[in-house]
């Protein structure tokens, strides 16, 4: 059982990583970013994910790396961006839609 609550402690490390990247791409397109405050800003995020991962390991696990725990991370993260992905092409199927019905009403 203990090994279940941590890949799944592990899974949501990795979403959550993804979560506040994004979080980091929004803020980018709305305040434009030189190459140099893109690079410290990456550089601090994976500071903070690797100290998060070493945090998780160590609290959970005694600190000894074991595989199925990166390998939960990394679903974690790639499963976001698939969801991410399809909830794109959603939102971007209904902002089409409701355009068209706006455009549409305009031109009765």
């Amino acid at each position: 059982m203990f090994e279940l609550q941590f890949f799944f402690k592990a899974f949501l490390l990795g979403v959550l990583m993804m979560i506040s990247y994004d979080v980091i791409r929004i803020f980018r397109r709305l305040i434009p970013h030189g190459t140099a405050a893109v690079a410290v800003e990456d550089i601090l995020y994976w500071l903070i994910c690797g100290v998060s991962i070493f945090r998780m390991l160590y609290l959970e696990n005694s600190g000894a790396i074991r595989g199925f725990a990166i390998a939960a991370v990394v679903l974690g993260m790639l499963l976001y961006l698939q969801v991410a992905k399809i909830l794109k092409k959603i939102g971007k199927k209904l902002h089409n839609s409701v355009k068209q019905v706006i455009i549409n009403s305009k031109s009765s």
